[in-house]
């Protein structure tokens, strides 16, 4: 009867949902699960386990480091440990250094289910497992029966390719959309539950429905938000949309988009991915969509009287000082409008067009920049804890 104990951490919370969610659906005989929250509640449970038994962590570039003190740690107790997440798909021989025993890439789902077949059968799997890309419909997005709640994936797969960024590369550049029935089956679950707040993952809630992720069908995202929005209204719960965990490309801001997310939604905020002020830049990176398109999703927004939270990222790859000084024009413009800045800074993700690309890092003049803008209330960002590990890879 193999146990897996899952390491339930707040950032990775939603992917452990997902694998625990395929466990559950694929009946794996006997199998028990386990969620502890804390590195020292997994690490209790982990070594109190048996052989024949497993652990698994799921981790950014960020948490590698983390990840790798847990394994050593669990390392020659009879465990199978199993890596995951974005750092170890880019990665899979890194995770396997560490002191994992399996090192899944790609998407989860699919592995987890057959990785713990083959415990229970009483093989002790190990190498890189490669994972599946099935249809969203194909596994819940959290496992209900155990009360595990969250957000509920809608589309995986961008056709973008952002050059900094690993969601193409992971789960590829076809959209794959969760049907409209199946998301307001798993809203209503979570209703019933007393989960008031409805949210969504998507790296564009906007392109719902569109077959290639770059053109709108405006079509699947109303059926989408009526449907959700009577599920709501019935049982008191709210629904955000375009806001944290997910995000819409500014050019698919339009004053027909944000008509929907006003009529049904509850958030009066959207995050929107700029970037960059650098017309340049963002052709470099491969965004899809210029300046301009930045300047009208502000402006339409606050027409609907949203207001927009921009993401921009400084110290990218070739960015030059007349580039920052654009980007730092247009922040200022933007947020004299009303708009709040997101600040980052440039993180070489494995498995990216950038990956071992150091940029040039933020220079003192647009560090003081970003103090400024900060000590104003306009912005806010984790740039200083990104530029740090981002010194330290």
């Amino acid at each position: 009867m193999p146990k897996l104990v899952f390491y339930y951490s707040r950032e990775n919370r939603c992917s452990v949902n997902a694998l625990a969610a395929a466990l559950l659906a694929s009946h794996v005989k006997g199998l028990q699960l386990s969620f502890p929250a804390t590195e020292e509640a997994f690490l209790k449970e982990a070594q109190a386990a048996g052989p024949g038994d497993a652990a698994a962590v799921s981790f950014f570039t960020s948490q590698k480091r983390s990840a790798a003190e847990l394994a050593a740690r669990l390392r020659g107790r009879g465990l199978t440990l199993i890596a995951g997440g974005p750092h170890t798909s880019a990665k899979p021989q890194e995770a396997l250094a560490m002191g994992f025993d399996c090192a899944v890439t790609g998407e989860g789902e699919e592995a987890i289910v057959a990785l713990m077949k083959a415990l229970a059968s009483g093989d002790r799997p190990s190498g890189v497992v490669q994972g599946g890309r099935a249809p969203l419909a194909d596994f819940p997005p959290f496992p209900e029966k155990l009360g595990l709640f969250g957000p509920i994936e809608i589309t995986r797969g961008c056709p973008f390719a952002c050059a900094y960024c690993q969601t193409s590369f992971l789960f590829g550049g076809r959209p794959r959309h969760r049907p409209v029935k199946d998301i307001l089956g798993h809203m209503k679950a979570m209703f019933a539950a007393g989960i008031k707040d409805a949210r969504f993952i998507t790296p564009d809630a906007f392109g719902y429905g569109s077959p290639d992720g770059r053109q709108l069908n405006l079509t699947a995202v109303r059926e989408l938000l009526e449907g959700a929005g009577k599920l709501s209204s019935r049982y008191g719960g709210r629904i955000y949309f375009g806001s944290f965990p997910s995000e819409v490309r500014p050019e698919h801001v339009t004053p027909e988009t944000l008509a929907l997310t006003r009529r049904y939604a509850s958030n009066r905020r959207l995050i929107i991915g700029a970037q960059t002020g650098s017309a340049r830049l963002l052709k470099a990176v491969r965004r899809g969509h210029g300046v301009e398109h930045i300047r009208q999703a502000c402006d339409l927004c606050l027409e609907h009287k949203l207001t927009p939270y921009f993401d921009f990222i400084f110290g990218l790859p070739g960015e030059t000082r007349a580039d920052e000084k654009e980007t730092e024009a247009l922040i200022e413009e933007l947020s004299a409008k009303g708009a709040i800045i997101h600040t980052h800074a440039f993180m070489p993700l494995p498995g990216t067009p950038l990956a071992g690309t150091r940029g040039p890092g933020i220079t003192s003049t647009a560090e003081a920049f970003l103090k400024k803008m900060e000590a104003r209330g306009r912005t806010f960002g984790k740039w200083r804890a990104q530029r740090r590990l981002a010194a330290e890879d």
